[in-house]
């Protein structure tokens, strides 16, 4: 019986065509007779790109299923080839070829690649061998990052349910491995969002951020679940927690279901490893702040069934303000079982507490327009003010491998966070005196999220090709209860706020619901060796209501749900060359309006469509990723204002967003590992009565290039040193009231390998300490980029 194990990645295949889909009927139809189809296991050639390998001594037969499930390949032997048989172990990065002989030294035996680009034992040539019955070790393809020591993905999961090669992904997906997450000392989403192509990370002013991505605000998925809920002003766990962070850029309808057509991210945790590992990083920085995590993983049991990882994270520092302080503390827990050797069960739970001091949103403009450009250390709330929340999240999932390749998945999520805050802030236009109005605020609210996957994935024959197919269906559900008071002081000097502790009184406060489900369908067919098509469709239900609480209870209000929403996707990939492949896709996503039309009838959605055609490329064995795309986003449906109705809306407003990007990830040399882009974007409206012709998303620069290179030295005298580099590089901004122009920030590191198990760093952010805007002023707020800072961390890993 075949043992389920990962999957290398296939070589790569890529395509360019501008396909516009035509209705599903005769897709959905394939796909259904599809299932009837004898299920068959499509065996992939290994992509021969270094592997880390960490293969205690033993019996050979269990260390070749080690071998296989890490190296990702389909390993067949005869039972009896290696009866008895032992191995001293493997440890260390190979290529697949180089760590098999390795492992089999000494034994007699070899691997030969066969036809279908799987791996099959033998004696060695001069041996003799018998008729043996033959034993498969299959895989199932792995996306993982950790323990890869790479900046190039190989696999990615936010585009299919299904891993699927990152060069085979007819769209612009970019990810930030743990390699790179650990190389930048990253510990927040916003720091990761911040280093991808195509993505603008903006701070808020109160600890969190809004993410803009091809002029609108990303979704977010966690492990694939669709979160019902954008991604903007919510504080997520600390990057401890998370094993990739995979970016999607375009409509991601097909499985996300509603949304906004920016694309989604992915956050996917961390899962118990196969071998016992410890590790961790302290470190200590500018203005006192200091941050730490530590994480264990292992097998349970003596067979390796039962595994469990521990993560814990912290930090506690000021800002770079006069006032303000900021403390987080992360624990999670995650335990794999594997009932059978075909089935594992996952279970995990995460909780995080975020408290700051001293929320900041800045000032905004003069009343004669001018920014009013203060020191970078000028601090414009109330000491006494504080902001708390607290996050817990429980996962479960359970994962079975049927013989043939087939894989059943069910996943549910529970995430809860609740928050607590009360803060001040300059609000409106400031005096040429310095004088403005200040508004205190107390906020209180909490959100639940629950989200539930259920998917089966598999290989099909048909016409004399295996082809691939994945069925599902998910639910999503956010209810969230809000509160706040506010009280407006007139005649306030910003630079002298001295205002004592007020308590605020809740006079607003409200609930809402929302809810959508969804069956999607997703197929990849290989028309030919060269050619694959990618065919996929969702049906979706989406529903909400709110309830005013305060001042007074009010009844439930039902906004116009939305009933059997078609989103179709398409796309097709076309190898050039075993290394170079175009493509090119289609891609869909709707939107919910809460507005109505005439006689109070509901407005349809609004509906983002993309096309987008690129090239990638899979370079050096693997180890260098490249790709261009170009791309143009259209928003249509958009509410306006009824000319002829007056409080009423038509669905006539369009925005197009459109450009290209460039990136490439991975080791180009010897010691060399890199991340890199440039995103050229346009946006306009080009149906608005009052915006008609403008830029639609002006915080988003039109020219940004973003770069990451670490060196380690290889000179004998300089091996233990390591140096880093990177810069984003930005063109002028606006949000309303002024220009930004273009700006430069750079960052630099320096690094010393004390042994094989401690590393230490220096890092220095904005190097040459620029003074820019993060958040550009408007009529009010105001966020500057962070100054120079300086952070030593020590690292380890056992």
């Amino acid at each position: 019986m075949p043992i389920p194990f990962r999957v290398a990645t296939s070589p790569l295949t890529l395509a360019f065509m501008n396909l516009r889909p035509r209705p599903l009927a005769a897709a959905a139809c394939l796909l259904m007779a599809s299932i009837g189809a004898a299920p068959a296991l499509a065996q992939t050639a290994p992509l021969q790109a270094s592997h880390s390998y960490a293969i205690a001594p033993g019996p050979l037969d269990q260390a070749l299923y080690s071998f296989a499930r890490s190296a990702g390949v389909t390993l067949s032997f005869e039972p009896e080839l290696v009866a008895g048989m032992h191995t001293s172990g493997l440890a260390g990065h190979y290529a697949v070829d180089e760590g098999l002989a390795r492992l089999l030294s000494g034994t007699g035996l070899e691997g030969i690649v066969g036809a279908s680009g799987g791996y099959r034992l033998r004696k060695t040539v001069g041996s003799a061998s018998g008729a043996l019955p033959e034993i498969s070790v299959s895989a199932e393809r792995s996306a993982d990052t950790e323990g890869s020591n790479r900046y190039a993905p190989t696999a990615v999961t936010v585009a299919s349910k299904i891993p699927m090669a990152w060069k085979d992904v007819p769209n612009s997906v970019t990810v930030i491995t743990r390699q790179q997450m650990d190389d930048q000392n990253m510990t927040s989403v916003e720091d990761a969002l911040r280093q991808s192509v195509g993505v603008t990370a903006i701070p808020y002013g109160d600890g969190t951020a809004y993410f803009q991505s091809r002029g609108y605000a990303s979704e977010v998925q966690y492990d694939g679940l669709p979160a019902n809920s954008s991604l903007q002003y919510l504080r997520q766990f600390n990057l401890a927690m998370y094993e990739r962070v995979e970016v999607l850029r375009g409509p991601s309808g097909l499985l996300q279901g509603s949304g906004e057509p920016a694309g989604t991210v992915n956050l996917v945790r961390k899962r118990p490893q196969l071998t016992p590992g410890i590790s961790g990083s302290v470190s200590g920085g500018s203005w006192s702040n200091y941050k730490g995590d530590i994480d264990l993983s292992r097998p349970l049991n003596d067979e390796g069934t039962v595994r469990g990882r521990i993560v814990a994270a912290g930090e506690d520092g000021a800002v770079y303000k006069d006032k303000g302080h900021h403390r987080e503390g992360l624990a999670y827990g995650i335990l794999e079982v594997d009932l059978t050797p075909q089935t594992t069960w996952a279970i995990s739970a995460a909780s995080q507490n975020d408290f700051s001091r001293g929320t900041d949103y800045g000032p905004g403009v003069y009343t004669n327009g001018s920014f009013v450009n203060p020191p970078r250390s000028a601090f414009f709330g109330v000491d006494w003010g504080t902001g708390n929340q607290t996050s817990n999240e429980f996962f479960t999932e359970l994962k079975h491998r049927f013989d043939g390749g087939w894989v059943a998945k069910a996943s549910y999520i529970y995430r809860h966070a609740s928050s607590d805050s009360i803060y001040g802030y300059v609000n409106g236009l400031v005096q040429l005196n310095n004088v403005a109005s200040y508004t205190l605020q107390g906020q209180r609210g909490n959100t639940t999220w629950q989200d539930l996957d259920v998917n089966l994935s598999g290989h099909f024959s048909l016409l004399g090709r295996t082809h691939q197919v994945l069925l599902g269906a998910n639910y999503a559900q956010r209810d969230a209860y809000s509160a706040s008071g506010s009280r407006t002081l007139p005649g306030i000097d910003i630079y002298d706020i001295a205002i004592p502790r007020t308590a605020i009184a809740l006079s607003s406060g409200s609930n809402t619901y929302s809810e959508q489900y969804g069956l999607y369908a997703q197929t990849r067919l290989k028309l030919a060796d060269p050619l694959t098509l990618l065919l996929g469709a969702r049906e979706s239900w989406y529903a909400s209501r709110s309830q005013a609480l305060l001042p007074v209870a009010a009844d439930w209000k039902s906004t116009p749900s939305v009933n059997n929403k078609f989103t179709p996707y398409a796309g097709l990939v076309y190898e050039v060359t075993p290394a170079v492949s175009l493509y090119g896709s289609y891609s869909d996503i709707f939107s919910p309006q809460t507005q109505l039309a005439a006689g109070n009838a509901p407005l349809s959605p609004r509906t983002g469509e993309q096309y987008e055609i690129g090239a990638k490329g899979v370079f050096l064995d693997g180890k260098l990723n490249a790709s261009l795309a170009a791309f143009r986003l259209r928003d249509n449906n958009r509410a306006v204002t009824d000319p002829d109705n007056p409080g009423f809306y038509v669905t006539e407003g369009r925005v197009e967003s459109k450009g290209w990007e460039a990136e490439v990830s991975g080791s180009p040399a010897r010691g060399v590992d890199l991340y890199a882009g440039y995103t050229r974007l346009d946006t306009r409206y080009l149906s608005d009565p009052v915006n008609q012709g403008k830029v639609f998303s002006p915080e988003e620069p039109r020219h940004t290039f973003k770069l990451w290179t670490k060196y380690q030295f290889q000179q004998p005298a300089l091996s233990k040193l390591q140096a880093g580099f990177g810069a984003r590089i930005m063109s002028q901004t606006n949000r309303g009231v002024g220009m930004q122009g273009g700006y430069s920030v750079f960052d630099a590191q320096l690094g010393y390998r004390i042994d094989a198990h401690w590393l230490a760093t220096l890092q220095v952010t904005n190097l040459f300490d620029k003074t820019y805007y993060a958040r550009m002023p408007a009529r009010f707020y105001s966020v500057y980029g962070e100054p120079r800072n300086i952070t030593l961390t020590l690292r380890a890993a056992y």
